[in-house]
């Protein structure tokens, strides 16, 4: 069986939808890809899953915002890592960390696929494991390339294909570049 993830986006600061169709299928279930672009054309990616995208999406710009994730400076390079001894020392340069913060936020673009008839939320976790392996394969800065799926649920799809054509060009391109034309699969 085939499934096909129908890519949208991107999502992000200053990005956010106003149209309250759009708004209300990104709090619908589907995997993700947390994109942020550096001096370079260096990317770093980031590839999740949820129930509820826009929540999910908050919870990533909340916690950079908040000075408990890691933060890149404009090259990428980690230059915090978001720990608690690090936070504590952070708040003696609270303007600084917070221009950090905010910088790096402000690269963040969402894409992401919805579920759909074929495309189940018991599913999640095996899209998500096989973005993650795909850009593994295609990239060096995945920030999250730890996650495998567990046990796989009965007649799971063996095949999943990507589908950037409602992107635009550069978000085609980025996804393309991560993603590669091949589809996805268990083997």
């Amino acid at each position: 069986m085939s499934v096909t993830l129908t890519w949208q986006g991107p999502i992000g600061p200053g990005l956010f939808p106003a149209d309250p169709l759009i708004f209300d299928q990104l709090c619908e279930a589907g995997v993700y890809l947390r994109i942020k672009t550096y001096a370079g054309n260096r990317i770093v990616a980031y590839a999740g899953q949820s129930v509820a995208l826009l929540a999910r999406f908050d919870q990533h710009l909340s916690a950079m915002l908040a000075l408990a994730a890691p933060l890149r400076d404009s090259s990428g390079a980690v230059v915090y890592h978001g720990d608690a001894g690090e936070r504590l020392s952070a708040y003696g340069n609270l303007p600084g960390m917070a221009a950090l913060a905010a910088a790096d936020a402000g690269r963040v673009r969402f894409f992401y696929a919805l579920c759909d008839d074929y495309f189940h939320t018991e599913h999640l976790n095996l899209a998500e494991g096989l973005l993650q392996r795909r850009i593994t394969e295609r990239l060096s800065d995945i920030e999250n390339a730890v996650a495998a799926p567990g046990r796989l649920p009965e007649d799971v799809p063996d095949r999943w294909e990507n589908d950037f054509s409602g992107l635009d060009a550069g978000g085609r391109d980025i996804l393309a570049t991560l993603l590669g034309a091949s589809p996805m699969t268990l083997s």
